[in-house]
């Protein structure tokens, strides 16, 4: 590929710092572009289709991607326990960790 001199050493620079080809380094930058871009539009589709088809209630849970993470925003039962709760996901994390 012909880019722009000033490009071109920045490509070579990168490469080298990587201990790559500067082929490689273009296939790993097009490739994480495309898994970005493909990621967004599912976002996006994640969201248009919550909003198109109106299947979130006002007393539903409303799920959508916000930086790459899911989002679940709801509202929490009168009597949920925030320190129980977190305490339970440590000791479940603990125990998947020991039978690592």
């Amino acid at each position: 590929m012909n880019f722009p001199l000033q490009i071109q050493r920045k490509i070579e620079k990168l490469a080298s710092s990587q201990g790559i080809s500067t082929e490689q380094f273009i296939l790993q930058a097009v490739a994480e572009k495309i898994d970005a871009l493909t990621q967004q539009m599912a976002e996006g589709n994640t969201e248009t289709n919550l909003q198109t088809t109106n299947v979130v209630s006002s007393n539903q849970a409303n799920v959508y991607r916000k930086e790459g993470i899911l989002v679940v925003d709801a509202e929490l039962p009168e009597n949920f326990d925030f320190n129980k709760f977190i305490d339970e996901l440590r000791k479940e994390e603990a125990s998947n960790l020991s039978l690592l």
